[in-house]
């Protein structure tokens, strides 16, 4: 019975796997193209030439990385965006004046008036002629209800700035507020002048008439405040 042959040692395996392997090296190796003169010669196909070379056929160039985006900027229209930008701003440069003044009208819109106090005395101690400060702080501490801390710092802001109509608006509710009636009305007449269609002014300027027992004049400024504030 025939019997196909098998190697006899692992020397005999070791052997043809090498023959092997040089066989199938042999393919790819430069050496094994046919010459010109054996094209010409056995008549063989001439070997096609590369139109590129193989590395820039399979390997692709990298993709440039893009550029990391950076945040947007906060929305006007979005106060807690705006706060944080501040914040952010104001832990690189706390005694920023103009940054903390802005933060404050921030806080007082919000109606955190504690902290609104704190960033303008804040900036106060930075810059004690800091007119804008000094007439904030005395807004928010007339909102607080504080007249009497109120109507001392508003009396120094339009000292400094006289033609703030605002500021003496809240200086004469101050000193409504504390019974001063002469000294709320020049302060509500020097509003008057400064914005003489401030509905509100041309209303607590009457009120302030009224308790001086004038009502025709308070009648007159009540009737200015209806049309100022239909207009």
């Amino acid at each position: 019975m025939n019997r196909k042959r098998r190697w006899q040692s692992a020397a005999d395996r070791a052997r043809v796997a090498a023959d092997l392997m040089a066989e199938a090296e042999s393919l790819t190796d430069e050496a094994a193209l046919a010459s010109p003169a054996e094209v010409e010669r056995e008549h063989l196909p001439p070997p096609l030439p590369l139109t590129r070379p193989l590395e820039a056929a399979t390997i692709a160039a990298p993709t440039p990385a893009s550029p990391p985006l950076a945040p947007p900027p906060p929305r006007p229209d979005d106060p807690e965006a705006a706060l944080a930008a501040l914040d952010a701003a104001l832990g690189d440069q706390p005694d920023e004046c103009t940054l903390l003044v802005r933060r404050a009208g921030l806080h007082a819109a919000a109606g955190n008036y504690v902290a609104a106090q704190h960033d303008l005395e804040h900036t106060l101690r930075v810059a004690p002629d800091d007119v804008e400060a000094l007439c904030a702080l005395g807004v928010v501490l007339a909102r607080k209800g504080l007249w009497g801390e109120a109507a001392g710092r508003l009396r120094g802001c339009v000292e400094r700035d006289p033609g703030r109509g605002m500021t003496w608006y809240y200086l004469g509710e101050a000193l409504n507020k504390l019974d001063d009636l002469p000294g709320a009305l020049a302060a509500f007449e020097r509003a008057v002048e400064l914005q003489p269609e401030h509905s509100r002014t041309l209303h607590a300027l009457g009120v302030v008439l009224d308790r001086l027992r004038r009502p025709e004049d308070a009648t007159r400024m009540y009737r200015r405040a209806r049309e100022a504030a239909s207009r």
